[in-house]
Order: C-alpha cells, then sequence, then structure tokens
C-alpha cells in the first residue's frame, strides 16, 4: 500500500518550510476562467541570470532538464481564458547551481486588457513536491492588484539548505523587471 505523504501549506505571507535541493515538480493549479502562465527566474551562484517561460512569448523557452538550468516547462493551459482543471507544471531537477529561484504566475488575460486584478479571485495554487513525494502548497491568496504574483521563492543560498518561501508579491509588470533576477528576459 502507498504511503500518503503529509502536504504542508504555506497559508501566510513569508511562511517557510526547508525543500530537497533534488529533483522537485512545481504544479500551478486553477479552475477560474483566466490564463494564467507558469514561470520561473533565478539567479544562480555565479550571478547568472534567467527564466523558464513559454515560448508563446518572445525569447521563451520550455528549458530543458538536462542543461542549466536544470528546469522545463510543461507548456501552456487555460489559453483563451478557459476555466476547467488547468495546470501547469515545472520540473526540476537540479537546484545545486542556483542561489535564488522564484516561481511566478502571470495573469496573461488582464495584462493583455491592461486591466490590474487581484491574483485571490481565482482559485490558484502552486504544489511543490520533492522526489520523496512530501509536498508544499502555497495558494495564490494576496488580495494586491497586478498582473504578475510571485508566489514563493526558493532560497538556496544559506547554509541549511533550500527554503521555500511563500511570497505572494503581486505587482505590475515594470515593478517584476525591475525587482526579480532575470525577469528582464520576459521583457526582451
Amino acid at each position: 500500500m502507498a504511503e500518503i505523504k503529509r502536504k504542508v501549506t504555506l497559508n501566510s505571507k513569508g511562511d517557510e518550510a526547508y525543500v530537497s535541493i533534488k529533483q522537485l515538480m512545481v504544479t500551478l493549479a486553477w479552475t477560474a476562467d483566466v490564463d494564467l502562465d507558469l514561470m520561473a527566474f533565478y539567479k544562480a551562484k555565479n550571478e547568472q541570470t534567467g527564466g523558464v517561460f513559454s515560448d508563446n512569448f518572445p525569447g521563451g523557452t520550455l528549458g530543458n532538464l538536462n542543461s542549466f538550468p536544470f528546469i522545463e516547462l510543461s507548456g501552456d493551459e487555460g489559453v483563451g481564458a478557459s476555466g476547467g482543471a488547468n495546470e501547469e507544471v515545472l520540473r526540476i531537477t537540479k537546484l545545486d547551481e542556483l542561489a535564488e529561484l522564484y516561481i511566478v504566475a502571470l495573469n496573461y488575460t488582464d495584462a493583455i486588457d491592461k486591466k490590474q486584478s487581484a491574483f485571490d479571485q481565482y482559485d490558484g495554487s502552486v504544489t511543490v513536491v520533492n522526489d520523496k513525494g512530501e509536498a508544499v502548497e502555497v495558494p495564490l491568496n494576496s488580495p494586491n492588484k497586478g498582473h504578475v504574483a510571485v508566489i514563493c521563492k526558493i532560497d538556496n543560498s544559506g547554509p541549511m539548505g533550500a527554503k521555500l518561501i511563500n511570497m505572494n508579491d503581486v505587482m505590475d509588470l515594470g515593478d517584476f523587471v525591475g525587482t526579480v533576477p532575470g525577469a528582464s528576459a520576459l521583457v526582451n
């Protein structure tokens, strides 16, 4: 019989939990009528920055699990703001070389319409599952308005290991590009 692993939920901004630096699967799930796009932006320990995001965006790449940054995106769901069981997945095979990894959702629907919305009106959440099946969930629950939600950050710069931190920072695209390492790749 399979062992059921406990899921930890980081409900509040600033909550944190340690995660494995080996394989991780990050899932953004929602059912609301909105096109959310899962993205990852990073700062490597050698200061290199970049991102993995849909190739529907100029300069976008779905990544590769066999070469740096060892992150791959499943593709684009919810296109056309269709509701239902929408899910986008990032797989990460190695965090060793990354100091910081930001898990981000872009509200494509409202960004195109230049309308700022609160992400807490959607039923979105990110779940990070390690290679042992242990899960940490971060609900998309910020009432602030903007086009981009920096949902969580994996801080792999400390001696104690990688920490997953609930960020839930919502901002407009300009602030996002100026704040998150590697985010400038989205607008180049």
